[in-house]
């Protein structure tokens, strides 16, 4: 009995020191030029560890329909990055939502509607 009791509260800590370190991006910020139909996505995901932790997908929707699905195998540097990606469908009213993966634990997601030229 208490053997189990010890093999429970092991395996107990090993699940809560596990994702220890482990979070999604703290910040992403999405903006939209309408002239270039460029979408610059730029994250903030601070880490340790390059090779061991970082954003490793991104999810682009326009109107709720994926579009784009990157997969990364690092970030720009140990606290952020920034992607460009030209969307040639999107027209003013559309919605952009884009999805961050972290290879460890976590989503962050963020939400832009175009806004018409000069409205900016």
């Amino acid at each position: 009995m208490k053997v189990r009791k010890i093999i429970a509260m092991f395996i107990w800590v090993a699940l809560l020191v596990s994702p220890a370190g482990a979070h999604p991006a703290s910040k992403v910020q999405l903006s939209f030029d309408t002239e270039t139909q460029l979408l610059t996505v730029d994250f903030t995901h601070k880490v340790k560890d390059l090779q061991a932790h970082f954003i490793y997908q991104v999810q682009v929707e326009l109107n709720k329909v994926t579009i784009i699905e990157q997969s990364l195998k690092s970030q720009d540097d140990s606290s952020q990055g920034s992607l460009v990606y030209r969307i040639i469908d999107a027209k003013p009213g559309d919605q952009i939502k884009v999805i961050t993966r972290c290879n460890k634990s976590g989503n962050r997601a963020a939400k832009l509607i175009i806004e018409a030229p000069g409205k900016e």
